[in-house]
């Protein structure tokens, strides 16, 4: 599938701020998803972690554009609110921040609503959380969507039984879903061993032995691996939890710099198969690989050159080929792989490629300011 290429000198546009990661947080805020429109579904959240990220690295004097928006968003939400499935878990993660920052007793009780519906999805026997509500399946997303709500809890309460539960998803699902060669996970796992015939994936996906999926998927690795970079950020050096969590972060990048792509800077859709001519480069894995290296390096969990090359080339690369303009003022994400269930190879190669999507425009944002902020192209208060 052809891609883009698009460079550009971003202080020549009429309009546009002091770097692309800024151009697109204001397009997010102001144009794509306004607060007001903001909905209770995984995607928004997706975007609303990424404007929490930027409240705590940002200057206290912009503070205040952020805690306004996730405000905003979460008091239009309190009547959908819901932690029904992993994905609606998602979107507690804005409760949880603003419980952390403002001691507002209704975000506590509005997110404490949550957990106790996170408590009743669906499991494995071991205690694992179903991605979906019919059948019993792992999937890689599932990290991130209830991940980023137990981490904000912990961090709003300093109660440690939303990390214990955090650390015993990801050892479960990792058991499952890892593949020793590469570090990355498979996209899901089946624990009922049936003929699965429902919407959400293609037919016939888990091995029949294994029970897991063909492909190690792109996106759904990038999901896992920010969200042990942000665990990582938020735990003390000090804690147990952190080393093994290090460990995990590491495995899952050792591979990522032999296979990026050289002249784009991007990894692929299917990263594994780098040289399959059906492949294509996908830009929102690109973003949260590159965060993940990015983070490891910055926490000395890693230290090697070719580490520390590969998230310039992604930075480098995202702005060259994956970032098009919308008007005279806005940019957005190209070469973005659409919202994705589980299949085999030829299902991962015909998905739709789309521009913005609020996980790509979000993790674009998150990884650009990581890389500002430690490569001294931006300041902040808050380093």
């Amino acid at each position: 599938m052809p891609y883009l290429p698009f460079a550009f000198c971003l202080f020549a546009l009429p309009g546009f701020s002091q770097t692309w990661v800024d151009t697109l947080d204001n397009y997010a805020r102001q144009s794509y998803l306004p607060a007001k429109k903001y909905m209770w579904l995984w995607t928004d959240a997706a975007l609303l972690n990424t404007f929490v990220k930027e409240y705590d690295l940002n200057a206290s004097a912009q503070k205040d554009v952020y805690l306004s928006y996730i405000k905003t968003a979460m008091d239009n939400t309190r009547i959908v609110a819901n932690g029904h499935t992993p994905n609606d878990v998602a979107s507690g993660l804005g409760l949880a921040f603003l419980y952390r920052v403002t001691k507002d007793e209704k975000y506590k009780k509005r997110a404490d609503k949550i957990y106790a519906g996170y408590l009743k999805i669906r499991r494995t026997k071991e205690g694992g959380v179903s991605h979906i509500a019919l059948f019993t399946e792992y999937w890689d997303d599932t990290i991130f969507m209830i991940g980023q709500f137990l981490l904000g809890m912990y961090q709003a309460t300093g109660d440690k039984k939303y990390l214990d539960e955090l650390v015993k998803q990801i050892r479960l699902h990792r058991e499952k879903l890892l593949d020793k060669d590469y570090g990355l996970w498979y996209h899901g796992w089946d624990g009922d061993n049936k003929n699965h015939v429902t919407i959400f994936s293609q037919r016939h996906w888990p091995d029949k032995v294994t029970g897991r999926s063909a492909e190690m998927w792109g996106r759904g690795n990038g999901w896992i691996i920010v969200t042990l970079s942000d665990a990582l950020e938020t735990i003390p050096k000090s804690d147990p939890y952190w080393k093994e969590l290090a460990g995990y972060l590491k495995e899952m990048i050792q591979h990522l710099p032999q296979l990026q792509d050289k002249k784009t800077g991007h990894w692929y859709q299917l990263p594994v198969r780098n040289k399959d001519p059906e492949n294509f480069i996908e830009s929102s894995c690109t973003a949260m690989f590159a965060y993940g290296i990015e983070a490891a390096l910055r926490m000395g969990i890693v230290n090697d050159t070719a580490y520390s090359n590969s998230v310039t080339l992604a930075y480098k690369g995202l702005r060259q080929y994956s970032l098009v303009p919308v008007s005279e003022k806005y940019l957005t994400p190209q070469n973005v792989c659409s919202a994705t269930c589980i299949g085999n190879k030829d299902y991962y190669f015909k998905r739709a490629v789309k521009k913005s999507r609020p996980y790509a425009i979000g993790m674009f944002i998150q990884f650009g300011l990581r890389y500002e902020i430690d490569h001294g192209i931006r300041s902040t208060n808050n380093k």
